[in-house]
């Protein structure tokens, strides 16, 4: 086998494992090591990033509910509007890739992000001042649902979970700990993946492509192999590590994530 794709299979499962505490299905570096390390294009990168993070969200939202740390209640609420809306993102995708061409999903992509880090940042600074009770859900409920919309819409055009938006919006709005949000996240992202991975793959028509570049076998096990390792990291980070190690681990995924579309831009100028 290629040295090259033994390393991205380790990267994939590496990020799997890293991951699975943070409320993300590794999507932002799933998308990088396809387009980068393994030089796919955009739609074949996003349809196999999406199988990936439907894996590790199934993984780690069953550690996260069997140890109490989900909101389910909140996750049926979010589900409602992600759901429709991974298809109009998928949809989106295909529109943006037509008109602006890759760099504008990676300007998008950087975009979000960027907003994620600004949020995660100053909920870091506000737990470090005061402690924040966790709000009555019913009068921030359709808030919420507008933010898991556009969680939804980011999975189906960025190949991501949603879950950096709605790890974002369980803290920000809902005053969630860290494992909380996390949970929380996965229970929605584990039924808005499924979603955005079957539009694409009716849509975008790419799964025969992934049986090309790696072969029948290695599609099948990947991905059994990230739910294992998600489910395994998971478990290991909720008894182990605290929410501030949790959070200081995802806002360091999420600008690695970020550097790497900025190394890209740089090398267009």
């Amino acid at each position: 086998m290629d040295p090259t794709i033994i390393f991205a299979i380790a990267l994939l499962l590496f990020v799997a494992l890293i991951f699975s505490p943070l409320g993300l299905g590794g999507g932002v570096l799933y998308v990088p090591i396809f387009l980068y390390l393994l030089d796919w294009d955009v739609q074949e990168s996003i349809t196999a990033s999406l199988l990936l993070v439907f894996m590790v969200a199934l993984g780690s939202s069953l550690s996260h509910k069997k140890s109490g740390h989900a909101d389910t209640a909140v996750a049926n609420a979010g589900r409602i509007s992600a759901l429709p809306f991974a298809v109009v993102g998928t949809i989106l995708a295909g529109i943006l890739l037509d008109k602006v061409g890759e760099v504008g999903i990676k300007i998008l992509a950087s975009a979000i992000l960027l907003f994620i880090i600004e949020r995660t940042i100053t909920r870091m600074r506000k737990e470090q001042s005061e402690i924040e009770p966790m709000p009555e859900f019913a009068p921030l409920k359709k808030k919420y649902q507008v933010g898991a919309a556009l969680a939804g819409t980011a999975s189906g055009i960025l190949g991501m979970g949603g879950g950096a938006i709605l790890v974002t919006l369980n803290k920000s709005l809902l005053k969630m700990d860290a494992h909380k949000a996390a949970g929380t996240s996965y229970q929605i992202g584990s039924t808005i993946v499924p979603v955005a991975l079957l539009s694409h793959i009716i849509i975008d028509g790419v799964i025969y492509d992934l049986f090309d570049s790696v072969g029948i076998v290695l599609t099948i096990l990947i991905p059994l192999l990230a739910f294992i390792f998600a489910f395994s990291g998971a478990k290991f980070a909720i008894r182990n590590l605290s929410n501030k190690v949790v959070t200081i681990v995802y806002l360091i995924a999420v600008s690695l994530s970020l550097i790497r579309y900025f190394i890209d831009f740089a090398s267009m100028v």
